[in-house]
């Protein structure tokens, strides 16, 4: 195993690379690099299991660093190393296909059992791309010649696309495409076998840019083994169409469980934060790191009515409950309620209540 260390700040980096025993850990190789650019160049001579890399460096930052050696080295491990004010930056970071992140200051003892799950990742991924695979037939070199792929392939996009979005029937209807073509090119049942693994790395690709892991639908199964002993091309389909269903399934459950953590969240920050006057729905989406424009979607889907009003109506039920106390002046209740305009805030209630704040005291009282 190798390890390669990166970031700007010479003490760190240093400290990083002496103040740790990485040959208990299993690597025989440190390497250090000060910048992203310089990294880059160092990646490509070095070959390393590991990158540990800083997110926030000049030339070429963390971010950039992971896209560039995603494509040297698919099956890379990258860690990340994130100051608290950057964790947005380390979430995206995973969406590009990195493993972990650690906040800084870096805790020794954490960074060792990342380390350590990422040395776990890096050797399963080597051990799954050196599995063997039958020899191409001669019929089947064909497909590998550019205007026999072109088509498949522009194919594969838009079943990774259907595939991301949930969306079942539109991803069987391409599956179906992509299976006339082997029908009507009369690719060998061998080589339809082979497609099968390309087909999961369609999948696995997907579910991982959309932020998930794909280890819940592969991790107890090889799907070379599944597929190796599926005896007819009936079975073959059959076995790849319940996949994309499966996967379709799966994408659904997730988001639809993720948009109510979502929701939860920003009732939650509305609830404990609607005495704050620049409560809003942008706010609230910038905090949750998403756009004001998803998050006004989604909390109309999940909650029946809009953000802002959701916000007003909260917020009048408070104004309602500090009412009912004679002592409290009608500005006070305002401001503990976001209103720093009074006059602003008796428009907003009786369009609401249908009474001034002054008339539904009197009233209630």
């Amino acid at each position: 195993m190798k390890i390669l260390i990166v970031d700007d700040e010479p003490m760190v980096r240093e400290g990083l690379k002496i103040g740790i025993d990485w040959s208990e850990m299993g690597f025989e190789e440190v390497e250090c690099a000060s910048d992203g650019r310089s990294a880059l160049q160092v990646f490509s001579e070095f070959k390393p299991d590991i990158l540990l890399t800083d997110i926030r460096m000049p030339f070429m930052n963390g971010l950039e660093l992971t896209q560039e050696v995603k494509k040297l080295d698919p099956i890379i491990v990258v860690i990340l190393l994130s100051a608290y004010d950057d964790f947005k930056y380390a979430q995206e970071a995973i969406r590009l296909g990195a493993f972990d992140y650690i906040l800084k200051p870096v805790d020794v003892n954490t960074l060792k059992e990342i380390v350590m799950r990422g040395i776990e990742k890096r050797i399963e991924l080597l051990d799954a791309c050196s599995k063997e695979i039958p020899q191409l037939k001669k019929e089947d070199l064909k497909f590998f010649k550019a205007e026999y792929y072109k088509y498949p392939l522009k194919l594969e996009e838009e079943l990774s696309k259907a595939i991301k979005r949930g969306e079942t029937k539109a991803a069987i209807d391409i599956f179906n495409k992509i299976w006339e073509e082997f029908e009507n090119k009369r690719y060998t049942e061998d080589f339809i076998k082979r497609w099968g693994i390309e087909l999961v790395a369609v999948i696995t690709r997907s579910i991982i840019e959309i932020g998930e892991s794909a280890d819940v639908l592969f991790k107890e199964t090889d799907p070379w083994k599944e597929i190796c002993k599926l005896p007819t091309l009936e079975e073959i389909y059959r076995w790849m169409k319940n996949l994309i269903e499966v996967v379709c399934e799966y994408v659904n459950l997730t988001r639809s469980y993720k948009n109510r953590k979502i929701i939860e969240k920003a009732l939650e920050l509305i609830h404990e934060n609607y005495k704050n006057p620049d409560l809003s729905l942008s706010s609230v989406a910038n905090h949750l790191y998403i756009t004001p424009t998803y998050l006004s979607m989604l909390f109309k889907s999940e909650v029946g009515i809009n953000f802002s009003d959701y916000l007003t109506n909260f917020r009048v039920e408070k104004a309602k409950e500090l009412l009912k106390d004679p002592r409290k002046k009608i500005f006070e209740v305002a401001e503990e309620v976001g209103y720093f305009d009074q006059h602003y805030f008796s428009k907003v209630f009786k369009s609401i209540t249908g009474f001034t704040p002054k008339e539904y005291r009197e009233k209630i009282l």
